[in-house]
């Protein structure tokens, strides 16, 4: 087996492993735990660590992608554009979340107290509303993104590794 099917499988697996870190918790975990939490501060404390926990793994699955693709560009292999900006994007939409919306959300938890002792029209709740729909808007993106590098899949058609 060649180096570079050996990369090219370690970017398939990379890029399946970011789509499914967007997916899972934002879509499957969060919703049950605030389904199941009985209290929406619990539930929206442990979505937060689950969150935080994933966005490290993502940050670090994008920097292998790059690796990987620097690596496979010297050895030739075209990468293409598309794939770049697309991994550039969903890069920047995790760290943006992380670094910008999640430290929002942090501060207005701790101004706030508790959600569950607070009513809908509290002012500060409903400011942390609105960095929670950008924050989910954001992740959708990201997912959205993901699932169209796994779709194109980790090089430009003609350099696939067959037996």
């Amino acid at each position: 087996m060649r180096v570079e099917c050996i990369r090219i499988g370690s970017v398939r697996l990379s890029l399946a492993l970011m789509l499914g870190l967007l997916v899972v918790p934002g879509f499957i975990v969060a919703p049950v735990l605030f389904d199941k939490a009985g209290s929406v501060s619990l539930a929206g404390a442990l979505a937060g660590e689950i969150f935080h926990m994933a966005n490290l793994g993502l940050m670090l699955l994008s920097a292998a992608v790059i690796v990987f693709w620097l690596r496979m560009r010297s050895a030739g292999m075209q990468i293409g554009r598309l794939r770049w900006g697309l991994l550039a994007l969903v890069t920047a939409l995790i760290v943006a979340n992380e670094y910008t919306i999640s430290p929002i959300l942090a501060e207005l938890k701790v101004q706030i107290a508790s959600l569950d002792a607070v009513t809908d029209e509290h002012p500060l709740r409903k400011q942390f509303g609105m960095w929670h729909g950008v924050s989910a808007s954001i992740h959708l993106i990201a997912a959205i993104t993901a699932a169209a590098l796994v779709a194109l899949g980790p090089t430009k058609p003609g350099e696939a590794c067959s037996s």
